[in-house]
């Protein structure tokens, strides 16, 4: 009777296992694949964001409770289009918004837009001698109770896909803490809309306690204001609850 031998550095050793290393590479690649597309199908699809290039965009500018320029009423905006204002990185643009709160400006950079809301990424503003088209529209629309999850505005905008997770978490709030503008991103229409501009009941910026709730599901109850075309969400964000 013969007995097998190892020989480790010849070839044959291996041929008896070439069909099972074979099916197990297959079982593997194939199990990582489907666990890949179940992880994501667990996302939720925001929309597609887009990027509308580079643009000069004229209106006024809000500084609070984050910097907002507001266009002149047209055709397809009677009231104005609100256009969020955001620096290129993990930045906003505090210090421009100051400076013409409240004046007519030129603005450049990119444009980035997901369902109805749009961020202007600045690259410069300067002022603009064209004289004011009227006072902002500004319409209270009462109290709200809504939940949602607090996003920072560049992700929600298109500049990237809004995830889940610690890593969007931390990411949302390294956004807002450098000053990028936090959105309500709302389970339920309000008044039509599903993202809404965030501020403190006082009509300023979020207080840092916001952190904790980031990324995550929120129910909220505040005052919705309509500013042109956008919605502000004023609440005390520190007595949001798990819904």
């Amino acid at each position: 009777m013969r007995t097998p031998f190892f020989i480790g550095w010849s070839p044959r050793s291996a041929a008896p296992l070439a069909g099972f290393l074979v099916m197990l590479t297959v079982l593997v690649l194939g199990g990582a694949g489907a666990l890949a597309l179940a992880l994501g199908a667990r996302v939720g699809d925001p929309g597609g964001g887009e990027w509308l290039g580079e643009r000069t965009v004229s209106g006024v500018i809000l500084q609070h409770p984050y910097p907002v320029l507001v266009t002149d009423p047209d055709a397809t905006h009677p009231e104005g289009h609100a256009l969020l204002l955001s620096g290129a990185g993990k930045v906003g643009v505090q210090a421009e918004a100051e400076r013409f709160a409240g004046q007519r400006v030129r603005v450049t950079g990119a444009v980035v837009k997901r369902g109805d809301i749009d961020m202007l990424l600045v690259d410069a503003v300067q002022a603009d001698a064209a004289p004011l088209a009227g006072p902002v529209p500004t319409t209270p629309l009462g109290t709200w109770r809504v939940v949602g999850e607090i996003c920072d505005g560049k992700c929600v905008a298109g500049v990237m896909r809004p995830g889940d997770g610690l890593s969007h978490k931390a990411c949302a709030n390294v956004c807002i803490l450098g000053g990028v503008p936090p959105v309500l991103v709302t389970t339920g229409p309000v008044e039509g809309r599903r993202f809404m501009l965030m501020g403190d009941p006082d009509g300023r910026t979020l207080p840092e306690s916001f952190r904790d709730h980031v990324g995550v599901k929120r129910r909220m109850e505040g005052t919705v204001t309509r500013v042109a075309d956008m919605l502000v969400f004023h609440t005390d964000v520190t007595r949001a609850v798990v819904p």
